[in-house]
């Protein structure tokens, strides 16, 4: 017998640390009636599918139509992502989203001197139309629902031409096309700082892309405000909605002044994180509709109910996931799924439970649908809309966001709007500020994380099952990276220049004679102009240098269209 283990009750082990959410936003112990009496039901929450939605967007919800599942599929190669394209879509998803490397989201193609150390990292090496077309095959492009992920605002003006130009050569109709864009001009400085084009030629980039979609893709969501980066980053909920908010309404001011109304462009998307802190997870997903709704109607005099709706897709933080006790990560992305589903989303892309340690793996990619599956047809959450509404804490957390949201739009505004902001650096110092107290809560055990800062087991970091432990990233070897620059080399030089020449001519005209460019980017992309040649020929129209790195020169042909025109 061994020795007697003597137990002691201690109800304050493990006991809370904070008073206040993850934003920072002081709770009491509990709320009543008295809490909320300052709240509407008609003007502040209204019946699912009423205005100002925030219950939801339908009357029925989820009844009626499950969210979109979705999550970033992009291997190194097209033929691995194509063939994990059709294995998903035959596990039930039904939202795909594609992202290309690192250095095709800059803007430069595999055999730029840059491309060398990201190439075919983090996605598909997607430098012309031909890889999109292998990448593509077989899958239904008028019936799927496609997302672009990119961070380079000339990424969604050129793979967005892939995909139209695709489909036309296909015969398809392009108004079938259906999806969305994020496209959004300041999370692409603030958060990745991507070098493609100036800010003000991002600017330009992202209302061509709106007006051109608007009027020949109507399925076709062509922006969607971007909160998931900058939270990831850093920021906090009520600076992440506020951020999203301020992007909408100035692109729909400039939008204005093309000649598109609000009505004519129809509802708005919102790409927005689902954090780890539950309750202010969903009261942000509720407000975001209600904000916007009112921003529709009484700013830009939305008249019909589709033009005040905002749908949210969302990542679940990737952030919060850990490479410590990594299967604690499944508890975290199955929490995040649920505030999804009790916020009312509409497109859900949860985070895979391996993503801290490598490419996520099939295991966990179909681990995160089956817990969507669970989450409906087993947990039967979906069956009413907007389940803890009414809730006197939601209610009055949804209400005190609202407010603390309005402070920070009012800033902006005072500070001369949000590309104002960006380019003081003023958006820079607000999300390094958000950083640092994260940074300083973890440090001083305030803000815990199971497994990494609280309730570890010393020298051992809990079990790894075999899926998580084969995930680990493998870069290209050096052969591959040199046969994908060979590729590139012979694809360039294989191409009918008499009738890629004038297209892309067509494209540096419409540049400099401030017409919309997405149509002659599409034009140009059948031909087969890459990626790169796309940001240096608009880069030259402005008269700034043709390579974002500027090491290396613009190809002949390009420099003969210069002296041309």
């Amino acid at each position: 017998m061994g020795e007697q283990v003597e137990v002691k009750v201690d109800r304050k082990a493990g006991h809370m640390v904070r008073t206040s959410t993850q934003s920072g936003i002081e709770v009491k112990p509990f709320y009543n009636d008295k809490d909320v009496q300052h709240i509407s039901y008609a003007e502040d929450l209204g019946d699912p599918g009423s205005y100002p939605f925030t219950r939801g967007l339908y009357p029925e919800m989820y009844r009626d139509r499950l969210w979109l599942k979705s999550f970033i599929v992009s291997y190194a190669t097209a033929e691995e992502t194509n063939k994990a394209f059709r294995q998903y879509i035959a596990n039930g998803l039904t939202d795909l989203r594609l992202l290309c490397d690192l250095p095709t989201q800059s803007g430069i193609d595999p055999d730029h001197p840059s491309a060398w150390n990201s190439m075919m990292c983090g996605g598909v090496a997607t430098y012309a139309i031909n890889v999109y077309e292998e990448m593509l095959e077989g899958l239904p492009l008028g019936e799927a629902v496609f997302e672009f992920a990119h961070a380079g605002m000339s990424s969604f003006l050129y793979f967005y031409g892939l995909l139209v130009a695709v489909m036309e050569n296909k015969g398809i109709d392009i108004k079938k096309l259906r999806g969305n864009s994020i496209n959004d001009p300041i999370r692409s400085k603030l958060v990745y700082g991507c070098p493609d084009f100036p800010t003000f030629v991002d600017r330009r980039i992202c209302l061509d892309h709106i007006e051109y979609s608007v009027r020949n893709t109507p399925n076709w969501r062509p922006i969607a405000p971007n909160g998931v980066d900058p939270c990831q980053a850093g920021m906090d909920a009520v600076k992440e909605l506020g951020g999203c908010l301020a992007v909408a309404t100035q692109v729909m001011t400039d939008l204005a002044e093309r000649g598109i109304t609000i009505d004519e462009f129809g509802p708005m998307v919102f790409a927005l994180d689902a954090e780890s802190d539950f309750f202010e997870t969903i009261a942000k997903f509720r407000l975001a509709r209600k904000m916007w709704a009112k921003i529709a109607k009484e700013k830009f005099n939305a008249k019909t109910k589709r033009a005040m709706q905002l749908k949210i897709g969302i990542r679940t933080s990737g952030l919060s996931l850990t490479h410590q006790k990594p299967l604690n990560n499944a508890a975290r992305v199955t929490l995040q799924i649920l505030s999804c589903v009790l916020g009312g989303v509409n497109s859900l892309d949860a985070s895979s439970i391996d993503e801290a340690v490598g490419l996520p793996s099939i295991e966990a990619r179909l681990f995160n649908l089956d817990t969507q599956h669970i989450i409906t047809h087993e947990a039967n959450v979906p069956l009413v809309a907007d389940p803890l509404g009414g809730s006197y804490y939601l209610e009055w957390l949804t209400s005190h966001m609202e407010t603390e949201v309005n402070k920070y739009l009012q800033e902006i505004e005072e500070r001369g709007g949000v590309f104002a902001c960006l380019e003081s650096g003023w958006l820079n110092e607000v999300l390094e500020a958000s950083r640092l107290k994260v940074q300083r809560e973890k440090a001083e055990g305030k803000r815990l994380i199971v497994g990494v800062n609280a309730f570890r087991q010393e020298g051992e970091e809990g079990p790894v099952n075999k899926a998580i432990r084969d995930v680990a990233y493998k870069p290209p070897t050096v052969a591959a990276r040199e046969e994908k620059v060979a590729e590139v080399k012979r694809y360039k030089a294989g191409r009918d220049m008499k009738r890629l020449k004038p297209l892309v001519k067509g494209l540096y005209r419409a540049t400099k004679e401030g017409r919309n460019t997405q149509r002659p980017v599409i034009d140009a992309a059948k031909a087969g102009m890459t990626v790169g040649e796309c940001v240096g020929v608009i880069r030259t129209a402005y008269g700034i240098h043709y390579d974002p790195f500027k090491e290396i020169e613009m190809p002949d042909f390009v420099r003969e269209i210069v002296k041309e025109t």
